[in-house]
């Protein structure tokens, strides 16, 4: 280990997915720290899948706006729908945005500060007319109600499920003996699946964004990081700030 490297000595806890923890573990270890990743999060299609497929292929016509929320979303989506998108499109998060434009979809709008508040904020500014909003099982209803309240006819689709991943025992023992510098959630789920498993978490703790901070809050856990860029490149430059003044 180089130890003149900024998280050199440093063990981070990373919860999210298996597939999304690579990008965050890989970013930690070039910064010389060391990952643990302990998934407390998977995601899977729904069982009416064939249905999905359908609902999909009989709506998408109708709606002049369709809204990816998540990487997840546009992911699982394209499983279900091969094709060029005849609507406009607005996302969520620059990671969204990019997944939409690697399968050769034009992005129209996506929110400054990446929430759905923001992007509600957007959609105010001019005459409702039709969305078709995809999403996963626990998306918050901010979207399809706020929107809803301002004209528009949205529809949901949920393309994905969300659901609890059981740590094995090896991921177990990290957790309890690894010494954690750093607890780190990137979503309300994993705050309350690590809680249901472990406890509290015992050390300082790192959000991606607000409203992962406001679950962490809820459960009486003060947040030590949170980025004003909900992203994982804007949570490593706040660890970095962190660690730089804790030394």
């Amino acid at each position: 280990m180089n130890r003149t490297l900024p998280l050199a000595n440093k063990r981070i806890l990373i919860t999210r997915s298996k597939e999304q923890a690579s990008y965050f573990s890989r970013q930690v270890q070039e910064l010389g720290g060391t990952s643990l990743e302990v998934p407390l999060i998977q995601f899977q299609f729904p069982s009416n899948q064939a249905e999905l497929k359908k609902e999909i292929t009989q709506n998408i016509s109708s709606f002049e706006w369709i809204v990816f929320t998540s990487v997840n979303g546009v992911k699982f989506f394209y499983e279900l729908y091969q094709g060029k998108l005849p609507n406009k499109t607005a996302a969520v998060g620059k990671k969204t945005k990019e997944a939409l434009l690697l399968l050769g979809n034009e992005v129209d709008i996506i929110p400054e500060k990446y929430s759905a508040e923001d992007l509600v904020e957007m959609f105010a500014q001019w005459e409702p007319s039709s969305i078709l909003l995809i999403q996963g099982n626990l998306a918050r209803p901010i979207l399809r109600d706020e929107l809803a309240k301002l004209g528009y006819n949205v529809k949901q689709i949920v393309v994905y499920e969300n659901r609890l991943s059981i740590p094995e025992e090896k991921e177990c023992t990290i957790v309890k003996e690894a010494n954690i510098d750093l607890y780190t959630f990137t979503s309300p789920s994993t705050v309350h699946n690590f809680i249901k498993i472990f406890g509290l978490p015992e050390g300082p703790v790192a959000a991606i964004g607000p409203i992962t901070k406001q679950a962490l809050e809820k459960a009486g856990i003060q947040v030590d990081i949170c980025p004003q860029e909900y992203t994982v490149d804007g949570l490593i430059q706040n660890i970095l700030q962190f660690f730089t003044r804790e030394d």
